[in-house]
């Protein structure tokens, strides 16, 4: 099969495989700097795929102009941050605490430099790589099947939400809820980018504070 043929079922998966990969090698580790840089190669590796295959790159790296007002933007970047925050942290806090044994592992805590390059780096990492994989190109791939309606939303909160399966049901919950709202700005804004920063922004205020 030659590489400008692969169909996007198999470069999706592809680029999907060296994150979760990442995930499982993440469980096994206790010190936070093989945790982080096990966490940015899953990252750079699903990029990395996505570069490398001609069909992906052609999705995955496309330009979007944007197709609505920067002050719109503004509200509902403001309003995922906000719903992420409690609504989604709300999600998180109840069912995990019901549900404990759900939780596979955690995040690591950080200190010093590693804390400074994390946050502003690796927060942005997540963002740019999870928005690409889990909004741009899980859109393109389920369009075929879902059209781009409602249902596409779900599917892709739901496959955001099954993502992070690892750190409990509550956790899992508060991605559906709150890939779903960044979907839905996706859509209605035309660009990646809105989505990308409202995710980023989300994550500060989550593990910044």
């Amino acid at each position: 099969m030659m590489v400008r043929s692969t169909p996007t079922p198999l470069w999706f998966a592809a680029a999907l495989f060296p994150m979760v990969v990442s995930q499982i090698v993440r469980l096994q580790q206790s010190d936070p700097a093989a945790w982080i840089v096990w966490d940015y190669a899953g990252r750079l590796g699903a990029l990395a795929v996505l570069c490398a295959i001609p069909a992906a790159r052609k999705i995955a790296f496309r330009f979007e102009p944007l197709r609505m007002a920067r002050w719109e933007v503004t509200i509902w970047i403001v309003g995922i941050v906000l719903a992420d925050h409690y609504w989604s942290g709300w999600i998180r806090r109840t069912i995990n605490g019901w549900l404990p044994a759900t939780v596979l592992g955690a995040y690591p805590e950080t200190q010093g430099w590693l804390h400074v390059v994390d946050i502003f780096f690796g927060l942005g990492l997540v963002a740019l790589s999870e928005e690409i994989v889990f909004r741009r190109c899980a859109r393109h791939l389920l369009q075929s099947y879902l059209d781009d309606g409602y249902a596409l939303v779900l599917a892709t909160s739901f496959l955001f939400g099954a993502y992070h399966w690892w750190t409990g049901f509550g956790n899992i919950g508060a991605a559906v809820v709150t890939g779903g709202l960044l979907m839905m700005l996706y859509r209605r804004s035309g660009a990646l980018w809105p989505a990308v920063l409202g995710h980023y922004l989300a994550d500060i205020v989550n593990f910044a504070f």
